[in-house]
């Protein structure tokens, strides 16, 4: 958990809203609690792979079921090679 924090707080660039970005963890918490289905806030391009390294940005956020984040993994991105 320590290393994931410490690679999130790397990949957060000073123009980062932190704001924006707050807003859509509060929504996948309303999401979760409205539906009973869990929710993750998932980057859409990994923060960290062999390939490519995603930022901690309002733009790579999305919200997503759980199981489906989970079975996605760091593999799937858009536009990946």
């Amino acid at each position: 958990d320590a290393k994931r924090k410490a690679t999130k707080l790397r990949a957060t660039p000073a123009w980062a809203s932190a704001d924006a970005i707050m807003r859509i963890y509060a929504e996948a918490m309303r999401q979760q609690e409205e539906t009973g289905v869990r929710k993750h806030v998932d980057h859409i391009v990994p923060l960290q792979s062999k390939i490519v390294c995603g930022l901690h940005v309002e733009a790579n956020l999305q919200i997503l079921d759980g199981a489906e984040n989970e079975s996605k993994r760091n593999f799937k991105w858009p536009d990946m090679p």
